[in-house]
């Protein structure tokens, strides 16, 4: 099987094109873990992929790893995560507004996983056709490489304070909103049990297969940078925040039908669009790599 890839403006979510997932070799799995590793989001499209298939690929890049809400993974195939507005007997069958906010998955965890891959199979569409619940993609691997060198000598050995209570009031999933919404009293009751974690991680981290240096910065989540004063802290999360998502380092997935999407969470941030609701149907299926076992030299 012969693949190529087609690259585009922004410095990751270039497409592979030639690829049937569900019969590689191991060259062309060769060639797009390759892909996958120096861009961090890579774009498959028009695959046709049932559940044992998406897990069957995505356990080739290493053990999966399964979302922390079981609520949300499919029954018969737990290593799959459901994304989706759809609802069975009134109750939805997936998580509706998952990441709606500049991050990498599983922040809250002290080994968050390495990558996601995100397939879809039905795609919500305006009345004109157009795509909606599009995907934003930004390089944290090109946002250090492009830093000012004061910047990086200041940031080297900096940690963050990551906050799961800062988390809540930035994407408002309050008590007050799940009164009458038994989707979002899920969430809420599972965030209240764990609302005072915080962890500590470096706003510098190497990526554990490239090596490859990557800023770690999540929206509304980090409440401080330790040992700096709390303005200074705050300026900093901003810049270094907005020098990530500058418009000309955003790849914008607008999904098909038969999509897979690839992305690295050490790499990537993303952020998920929430413009359509029912009866615009969105349903996706995510498996996710759990982080590497060992690291890069």
């Amino acid at each position: 099987m012969t693949i190529n890839i087609t690259p585009n403006a922004a410095p990751l979510g270039h497409e592979i094109r030639g690829a049937d997932l569900r019969n590689l070799d191991e060259t062309t799995f060769a060639a797009i873990d390759a892909a996958y590793r120096k861009f961090g989001v890579v774009v498959v499209r028009d695959q046709k992929l049932t559940p044992d298939e998406q897990i069957a690929f995505s356990s080739r890049f290493g053990p999966l790893e399964r979302f922390a809400l079981d609520r949300f993974n499919k029954k018969d195939h737990p290593e799959i995560f459901i994304v989706s507005n759809l609802l069975e007997a009134g109750k939805p069958i997936g998580m509706e507004d998952a990441g709606r906010y500049w991050h990498s998955d599983m922040w809250y965890t002290t080994a968050p996983p390495r990558g996601s891959h995100l397939y879809a199979l039905e795609v919500p569409h305006a009345d004109n056709g157009e795509p909606l619940g599009d995907t934003y993609f930004a390089s944290t691997a090109y946002a250090y490489r492009t830093l000012p060198d004061d910047v990086k000598r200041k940031i080297e050995d900096l940690e963050a304070l990551f906050s799961l209570r800062k988390y809540v009031a930035h994407v408002g999933h309050t008590e007050e909103r799940a009164k009458n919404n038994v989707y979002l009293k899920e969430i809420v009751d599972a965030q209240q049990a764990i609302i005072d974690r915080e962890i500590v991680h470096k706003l510098v981290r190497i990526h554990p297969i490239t090596g490859e240096k990557c800023l770690y910065v999540v929206q509304g989540v980090i409440r401080e940078i330790l040992g700096l004063p709390q303005d200074e802290s705050d300026s900093l999360i901003e810049f270094l925040t907005q020098h990530i998502i500058r418009p000309e380092a955003v790849y914008r997935h607008r999904w098909r039908a038969g999509d897979l999407v690839m992305w690295d969470n050490y790499s990537a941030v993303h952020r998920a669009t929430g413009d359509f609701a029912l009866p615009q149907r969105r349903l996706m299926h995510r498996t996710t790599l759990a982080a590497p076992l060992t690291v890069a030299a």
